[in-house]
């Protein structure tokens, strides 16, 4: 399905979609610069409160007017990785997150459940390191298929491998547009040799070349 409306988003709000959700913004000029910061989730929450967070919910709309609580679990998890915590510690700032995201009838957005869609379980097991090569044989083998199976899955969706690979590192340099300064440094990190082929698949998803983008950061 698509939805082509139009909202508006503040600084007080977080958009909260699942990874391997599709999405078009618009900055528009009079607006005030904006930026993404991005984290991976590896374990997903407990059954009890995504219940919780749907229980709560009374609407759809993918918004979270972030609280102090939100930002404080928010924060963080990001810094986590320079603090050396053990992975049980981390786990506990995860489900404190997690938390606050059900209290905020926001969790199930995050975390939809249900039947996923091959593509969506694609770009999610993609997202961990998005600029591994992954071979194709070697992320079929993951979900326990052939090559030719998963790529029948895909097309039934309207989807490839390549274009859904190529989704989630596009997704993967915006986050880092704001620490690594050169192209050529963005495009090793997001598994491009070459920067004109990665500027060339920025531009096919977004609509810009990456130093379009970053002047507006």
């Amino acid at each position: 399905m698509v939805d082509d409306s139009s909202r508006g988003y503040t600084p007080s709000d977080w958009l909260v979609i699942p990874a391997s959700h599709y999405l078009t913004f618009v900055n528009l000029p009079e607006h005030a610069d904006f930026y993404s910061r991005t984290l991976t989730f590896f374990e997903p929450p407990s059954d009890e409160l995504l219940t919780r967070s749907r229980q709560k919910a009374d609407q759809a709309e993918p918004r979270v007017e972030v609280t102090p609580q939100l930002a404080f679990c928010f924060n963080t998890l990001f810094s986590m990785v320079e603090k050396g915590l053990s992975q049980d510690a981390q786990r506990h700032f995860l489900e404190g997150f997690y938390t606050e995201l059900a209290e905020t009838n926001a969790l199930h957005l995050l975390f939809p459940g249900g039947n996923r869609s091959m593509k969506e379980r694609v770009a999610q097991y993609l997202s961990v390191n998005p600029g591994d090569p992954h071979p194709i044989d070697t992320v079929a083998q993951h979900f326990s298929m052939s090559r030719a199976t998963l790529t029948r899955k895909l097309t039934a969706e309207d989807a490839s491998f390549r274009q859904v690979l190529t989704h989630v590192r596009m997704v993967y340099a915006l986050s880092l547009m704001q620490e690594y300064g050169t192209q050529i440094d963005l495009a090793l990190k997001c598994g491009y040799q070459s920067e004109a082929r990665f500027s060339l698949k920025f531009k096919e998803t977004f609509g810009i070349t990456p130093r379009q983008y970053i002047k507006t950061l």
